[in-house]
This record gives C-alpha cells, structure tokens and sequence, in this order.
C-alpha cells in the first residue's frame, strides 16, 4: 500500500516545484493536469523525482478538463507515453462509444492503468457497487477504483465489506468512503487489498473531503501494526 500526494496547482512551475518537494515525503504523486495551464506533459514528467499518477478530470470529478472525453483519452495517452506511472481512466468516459479510452487501454501498458469511479452524493449498495468492480476490471483496469460519499457508518463499512470481496477476488483496488464519516476506509482498506491512499502533506491542500494527511495516515497504519 503506497501513500500517494495529490498535487492541483495552476502553473507547470509550482507544480513541478511540489513534485520536487515530495521526494521522501511521500511513495508518488497524483498531478491533476487538467489544473495546469501551461502544460507541457513531457517536460513535466522528464526529470521526476518519483513515482508519478496523472489524472485529468472533467467537471463531473470535480475537474477542469473542459474538452470532450476523447481529448481527455489523448492527453492521458501523452501522459503514459512521457513516463506516467500510473494513469486514471473514468469509467464514464469510458463507457462512451470512439471516447479514445479503449485504444489507450489496448494501445499502452507503459503504465498502470486505473478505472475510477466516483459518487459525490451517496453510497449505492454493495451490490451495486461489486458488480461496478467487476465492470471495470473486465475492462482491463490493473486497479479499479471507487469513491462514494459517506452518510454515515452503515456507508463506511459498505465500502470496507467491498474491500474484503475484492481482495478475496484478488482484485488490486482503491476503495474510499469519502467525507468524516467516511475516514476509517481510509485506514482500513489498504489493509484489505487497497494498492493506493490519497494523503496531502496538510490539511489545506487536500483534494476530497475526509483526507488525512500524510502524517495521520502514517500514525493510524502504525497503530494497526504494531
């Protein structure tokens, strides 16, 4: 299980100025390239200092990607070609017809490909939720991913059940019920199978609600194993 820093900043200078700052800090980065308005992928990714995830997001994930979902497809497919450790696919970008994302997944394996859903207002069943799994890594994800957001305890411990399924299934996840009722899948699931955790190195610079920071997390780990 791999901490990971997400980094959403404007400019391709700051941002490359935080990667550098994360070595030792932190095992990789998620670098939101939809925020970056001066992006320039190949020298982003030239020098890193560490494992990178590259995301670009629609308004739909809380992104600021504003071209169509095949654009989006070409911009991660550059990302996987410049060097990207791992690339995030949306799984409604997906399930759209010519979106570009079925050639990526096909075309290249230079990096881990994950498929992310995301569910801003609630916590669909578990059911609902396994046969999502499934879907997407049916469709090739190395890592599939989920994020619902947490109402309340029963949501949290959906999604930790959801984690033990799929570690039983060996299927590589990234499970997280998001929001304050939500922070204990945080802590547990990479324990069930989770690859990955979003953690800011401060609470100010997190990117979902219910994130702990790097330290938090680290001490809440250190506490289950030891």
């Amino acid at each position: 299980m791999l901490i990971c820093n997400p980094i959403q900043e404007k400019t391709q200078r700051v941002t490359l100025k935080k990667l550098n700052a994360l070595k030792g800090k932190a095992d990789l980065a998620e670098i939101w390239l939809d925020h970056i308005e001066d992006l320039d992928i190949q020298t982003l990714l030239k020098n890193k200092p560490l494992p990178v995830l590259c995301v670009c997001k629609k308004s739909a994930e809380k992104g600021r990607f504003k071209g169509s979902y095949a654009e989006l497809a070409e911009v991660l497919s550059k990302a996987a070609q410049c060097g990207a450790d791992y690339i995030d696919i949306p799984l409604q970008g997906f399930r759209i017809q010519d979106s570009g994302f079925s050639r990526l997944l096909a075309g290249s394996k230079k990096a881990e490909v994950i498929i992310s859903h995301h569910d801003f207002k609630k916590t669909p069943p578990l059911k609902t939720l396994l046969k999502k799994a499934h879907e997407m890594s049916k469709m090739g994800a190395d890592i599939v991913k989920i994020a619902t957001m947490a109402r309340s305890l029963e949501d949290t411990f959906t999604i930790i059940f959801l984690a033990q399924l799929l570690q039983a299934e060996k299927i590589p996840h990234i499970l997280i019920a998001m929001g304050k009722k939500g922070i204990l899948s945080r802590v547990l699931t990479p324990f069930l199978g989770g690859t990955i955790m979003f953690a800011p190195l401060t609470s100010k610079k997190a990117t979902a609600s219910g994130q702990l920071t790097v330290e938090e997390l680290e001490k809440a780990w250190n506490l289950i194993q030891n």
